[in-house]
């Protein structure tokens, strides 16, 4: 399953971009894309933007950065 992060005025043919994408989930790991590393800075750097934030997995289903946060903290994480 692919996880999209999507900035205020994005929309979901932004998801086509690199820096949109979050990553990729199989068998228990989530394999991380340039989004993640966006929204890690946005987190650390901007968290009063982050009400503002939306992500989508590729089945169109939304979530808040709380919702991603306790979804991504069951698998293992891999760089690319």
């Amino acid at each position: 399953m692919t996880y999209y992060l999507l900035l205020k005025g994005d929309s979901e043919k932004d998801t086509m971009f690199e820096t949109n994408v979050l990553g990729e989930e199989s068998f228990g790991t989530f394999y991380t894309s340039v989004g993640f590393m966006i929204l890690q800075r946005i987190l650390n750097n901007k968290p009063e933007i982050m009400d503002t934030l939306t992500i989508l997995d590729e089945r169109k289903n939304s979530y808040t950065v709380e919702q991603f946060v306790s979804k991504i903290e069951k698998w293992k994480l891999k760089s690319s």
